[in-house]
């Protein structure tokens, strides 16, 4: 798994370069990194073993990329909700992105400007999305997502990104936590644990089946946050960025909507 850090082209944009200034893989690579870095030793693989850490993630990220940003004219919003998409019926509809790169307008507008713009996070136990059945599953909500970036007008929502996060869990140790993460979840980790020991399965093995899927729809980058330990348990998250996805993509997307016999 690559953890590559932002090049000089793809770091922050300083005062006077942010009309140039993009979203990249490679800016968003790094904020990924720094988040999961501002975790205390063990609290992410509490987090991990308890519940999703979508959110939790997610929203580190956004405070990082505001960081980032604050001497620029461009911010963050978070389950940002500024335009509508083009609903099922053809209508318009409210559209909440995750995250939102949006320009500091200087006086009050009466409108709400484009973003420059959007990440989507998703996150799937990796231990439930070995086969191929699950990488389907995670095209398809991937897909969803990159869908609903277009706008009422038919234009895109700036620069499209995904973030797909994988937590692995490995029980470490003679007591483990049932009492909060549940017999049944345990259970499935403790297969999955022995699946990966005896090598018929691998986190790698499962970003990179995943990481084939989504680059139908752009480039991808892969990388990985340390979790740590807590409580007998031991988490990484691996990751999986999509972006940006091209106007190419955009132009032909009912092209690549998985067949229904591959949905999964």
């Amino acid at each position: 798994m690559s953890d590559t850090p932002a090049t000089k082209e793809a770091g922050p944009p300083g005062p006077g370069v942010t009309a140039k200034w993009r979203l990249t893989a490679e800016f968003l690579d790094t904020c990924i990194q720094r988040a999961g870095s501002s975790f205390q030793d063990g609290e992410l693989a509490y987090l991990a073993m308890t519940s999703q850490v979508e959110n939790s993630i997610r929203d580190r990220v956004a405070y990082e990329m505001h960081l980032q940003l604050r001497q620029s004219r461009l911010d963050i919003g978070r389950e940002w909700t500024g335009l509508f998409a083009k609903g099922k019926d053809g209508q318009p509809t409210s559209r909440k992105v995750d995250l939102a790169v949006v320009e500091k307008p200087r006086r009050r507008l009466s409108y709400t400007p484009s973003p420059r713009g959007v990440v989507e996070f998703k996150a799937f136990y990796v231990h439930d999305v070995r086969s191929p059945g699950g990488h389907n599953r995670i095209f398809k909500a991937v897909y969803a997502d990159v869908e609903k970036c277009v706008e009422w007008g038919s234009s895109i929502m700036g620069d499209v990104f995904s973030v797909v996060l994988l937590p692995s869990l490995r029980l470490i140790g003679d007591r483990h936590p049932y009492q909060i993460m549940g017999k049944r979840f345990e259970g499935k980790i403790q297969l999955d644990n022995f699946m990966c020991w005896s090598e018929r399965s691998s986190d790698e093995a499962t970003v990179q089946a995943v990481s084939v899927l989504l680059s139908r729809l752009g480039p991808v980058r892969d990388g990985l946050i340390d979790a740590g330990a807590d409580s007998g348990v031991r988490a990484t998250v691996p990751y999986v960025i999509l972006g940006s996805v091209s106007t190419e993509t955009y132009e032909n997307l009912p092209r690549y909507r998985l067949p229904r016999q591959a949905a999964g």
